[in-house]
């Protein structure tokens, strides 16, 4: 979406830019396993956004601090939040 409304570079494949990205941020890109599916339907996300769901789930999987400004998120026991 952010490429096709020019935010972002459009010179290059959306894959080929993403991949660029997790390259030079040295970052790791975790699977969706179906424990984080089920963990994202657990009755403690007040969050309705499903991919807020996921990221939270992914982060309380492994254990990781999220980094978010969204309060919905910082309510949640169960997630360690930065920022």
């Amino acid at each position: 979406m952010l490429s096709a409304s020019g935010r972002i570079r459009n010179d290059i494949s959306i894959s080929g830019y993403i991949k660029d990205l997790i390259k030079v941020l040295y970052m790791e890109v975790l699977p969706i396993t179906p424990e984080i599916a089920t963990l994202s339907q657990a009755d403690f996300f007040c969050h309705k956004d499903p991919a807020d769901r996921i990221i939270a789930a992914t982060a309380i999987q492994h254990n990781a601090p999220l980094i978010t400004a969204d309060r919905k998120l910082h309510n949640i026991q169960e997630l360690i939040t930065i920022w």
